[in-house]
């Protein structure tokens, strides 16, 4: 492992070692050797330079090649101008510079274009800076280089042109750097893009004082600088990071102030190096009060864009912590705000609340992923903010929750939800499908929002337990109900250590010798002297999270009351229902394996009961406790089957054993051809499977005489017996004896 982490650092070390080599080597034959030498020695690394980018390019296959090829134009065109800088023989005196400005545009090109293209938003502030930079070092040259050799006898436009040369070189370095420590990490590529640029300022500088003395040293001496300036583009390009300089990287924590104190830094030098001489000609002041306007200027107008940039950065910001970035609409943080300015409107009518939720959202979500899912979420914010009128507010509460808050009577607010749920009834073409998806409107009126949003929210669950695309309006009924509802859960609390929560249990059969064998353990709460069925007061402990510890309570009971039930002679099974927010609880197998070795019982002596709604739900987690489960051999029932939503598909992925036929099918047979060829159909599908099954709701002969004629194996019913405490059983197993 070490060694393939140091390798990387190796093999940088040893091409960084190899280069030093070659520079030394090139250094000490371009000094040592006269102008013959050193042309050759300059067009042989300058050639081998542009070779390594090609072949580096070839080899790598960067992500924007047309960078590095601009970078390989560049590097040609200028080992032609800095080869004929020193050749007088042309007639025309600035084709080396035509050479060297078109490389300077192909570099800009290249830097340009990267800067674009890591940049998550469009700014332009790098090209702005680099255009500052240009204009302060060109200020500088002007009084330097170029204004001085305006006035010797070695004038010529050459010169002005080298003049301009460094300002250039500032600008590039400029974006290299900008490019280098924007982001992290930082790229080997560009530090070595930077060095060559570095370079090339120190010789043209080296080549713009030349043109001001006689002094000099010769342009084929300055030459040699350039040697380290090839030398580093193609290491540049020999860096394996050199493939993913265009790629967007994580930005680098910004330095503003070290901007401030540059850009004050450049300010003060421009400011200050005109002290030093003065203007020799009434066109070299122009052009120095030019160029300081200019920069003067141009950092005003810097800093007012970077004033314009903060204050864009701070309402962007507040904006995205206000507002659901998938659907554009206000998030719940803005209710406060959008509902008193609902109270403040003159509109006729309260301020009402209309909680909107769709209806099997989390089918599509699972059937087709959360990305047709927030298509989907787009798609419905859509038509509800079309529904609704321009005075309203529209916010995504949550997941597939929206709330809706209006001015107006209670029969404006019911044509709106219905109008919403017109609205949601039409087909959603969707990327993968067109999904079909409704949606339950609660609506309440409240002088508090959340009071509102509450009793919306209530109204909305009462709508959606009336059937899909329906709508309620929270009254003085559905008070009562949510009253009645929380002195319930409280009541609730404690049940089990008062003594008020009993079993009872109910035989099926087998259909062809009508003996019990099994037992299904249904749970009752004697509250204040009634008996409260698990409807009552199972959901309220499933919201409250008070199920798990009923659940675990109950099977203790269960189990053992079976062992109870086999010592008075009973050759029995017990079957217990299990709560979906049970099958969320990592815990129950171990809970179940805990059980039946403390009352001495193996797998096959428990079944648990499940709804079809965990096959929807939470069919992955499910799945997999079910699994466990049956590993251990317990047995697995669907409960109420073929009244859910279910599909064979998610059924046979199931360790289902055991089916139990809704009763709504069993009362109607002998009555309805059409229950009874059902019932047919279902047993011969369990057969398939294979599972066993069994008929709930038998409460006539005749019914069971049917049920046993299409070979349902088991059955439960009235007929059978009713729910009774372990009392009665045993009593009426001794009875038999």
């Amino acid at each position: 492992m070490n060694t393939k982490v140091a390798a990387p650092f190796a093999v940088h070390s040893k091409r960084t070692v190899r280069l030093a080599a070659v520079a030394v080597i090139a250094t000490a034959f371009f000094v040592l050797g006269n102008a013959d030498v050193r042309a050759g020695v300059l067009a042989t690394v300058a050639v081998g330079s542009v070779l390594t980018i090609s072949a580096a390019i070839r080899r790598y296959r960067p992500d924007d090649s047309r960078c590095w090829w601009a970078l390989f134009g560049a590097s040609v065109v200028f080992m032609f101008g800095v080869s004929l800088r020193g050749d007088p023989s042309h007639s025309f005196s600035l084709l080396p510079d035509l050479f060297t400005l078109t490389g300077y545009a192909l570099v800009g090109y290249a830097l340009s274009r990267w800067i674009r293209d890591r940049q998550s938003i469009d700014d332009i502030t790098p090209l702005v800076d680099a255009g500052l930079i240009f204009l302060g070092t060109l200020f500088l040259s002007w009084l330097l280089f170029i204004s001085p050799a305006l006035e010797s006898s070695y004038s010529s436009a050459s010169t002005v042109v080298n003049g301009v040369y460094p300002a250039i070189d500032a600008a590039l370095i400029t974006l290299t750097t900008y490019l280098l420590y924007s982001s992290k990490p930082r790229t080997p590529a560009l530090r070595w893009a930077l060095i060559a640029l570095i370079a090339t300022l120190v010789g043209d500088v080296s080549y713009a004082f030349a043109a001001t003395t006689a002094d000099a040293p010769s342009s084929g001496l300055l030459d040699g600088i350039y040697l380290f300036a090839y030398l580093s583009l193609a290491m540049a390009a020999l860096d394996p990071s050199m493939r993913t300089v265009s790629q967007r990287q994580d930005p680098a924590p910004a330095h503003s102030n070290r901007r401030v104190v540059f850009v004050v830094t450049l300010l003060v030098v421009c400011a200050t190096v005109p002290l030093l001489g003065s203007a020799v000609s009434t066109g070299d002041l122009v052009v120095r009060s030019l160029l300081l306007a200019s920069i003067l200027v141009g950092a005003f107008l810097r800093g007012e864009r970077a004033l314009t940039r903060v204050q864009f950065g701070k309402e962007h910001a507040k904006y995205l912590a206000a507002h659901d970035l998938l659907t554009g609409l206000p998030n719940r943080t803005m209710l406060d705000e959008e509902f008193a300015r609902h109270e403040r409107s003159q509109a006729h009518g309260r301020t009402c609340v209309l909680f909107v939720d769709l209806d099997n959202f989390k089918i599509v979500n699972d059937s087709y992923g959360h990305r047709v899912g927030d298509e989907l979420i787009v798609a419905a914010a859509r038509r509800i903010r079309a529904a609704v009128g321009a005075a309203d507010s529209v916010v995504r509460y949550a997941g597939d929750e929206f709330v809706i808050l209006s001015r107006r009577d209670r029969l404006g607010a019911e044509a709106l939800a219905r109008r919403i749920i017109d609205r949601m009834n039409e087909p959603f073409p969707l990327s993968a499908a067109t999904a079909y998806v409704t949606a339950s409107v609660g609506i309440a009126e409240a002088d508090r929002l959340h009071d509102a949003i509450r009793e919306a929210d209530t109204a909305m669950y009462h709508a959606k337990s009336l059937g899909a695309a329906r709508y309620a309006f929270f009254d003085e009924s559905l008070r009562a109900r949510a009253t009645s509802a929380m002195e319930t859960t409280t009541a609730l609390r404690g049940a089990i250590r008062r003594g008020e929560l009993e079993v009872y249990y109910q035989p099926i059969v087998d259909t062809a010798s009508r003996t019990t064998v099994v037992y299904e353990a249904l749970v009752r709460w004697n509250r204040d002297g009634r008996v409260c069925t698990p409807n009552e007061f199972i959901p309220i402990a499933e919201s409250t999270g008070l199920i798990k510890e009923i659940g675990e309570w109950v099977l203790r009971c269960a189990l053992s009351d079976l062992v109870t039930l086999r010592a008075h002679g009973q050759d029995v099974t017990m079957s217990v229902n299990v709560s979906p927010m049970q099958l969320r609880d990592d815990s129950l197998p171990n809970i179940v394996r805990g059980l039946l070795d403390e009352f001495g019982l193996s797998g096959a002596d428990l079944a648990l009961e499940i709804t079809e709604s965990i096959l929807i739900d939470d069919m992955g987690t499910a799945k997999s406790l079910l699994d466990r489960l049956a590993a251990m051999g317990v047995l697995i029932v669907l409960d109420d089957f073929g009244i859910g939503y279910s599909s064979l598909n998610r059924l046979r992925a199931m360790p289902i054993a055991l089916l139990k036929i809704d009763k709504s099918f069993v009362h109607e047979i002998g009555h309805s051809e059409s229950d009874t060829q059902l019932i047919r159909a279902i047993v011969a599908m369990a057969s398939a499977l294979p599972v066993n099954t069994v008929a709930e709701g038998v409460e006539t002969e005749e019914q069971a005489s049917i049920i046993e004629s299409l070979e349902c194996r088991f059955a439960q019913g009235f007929l059978f017996g009713r729910p009774a405490p372990i009392a009665h059983w045993l009593l009426e197993s001794a009875q038999q004896w």
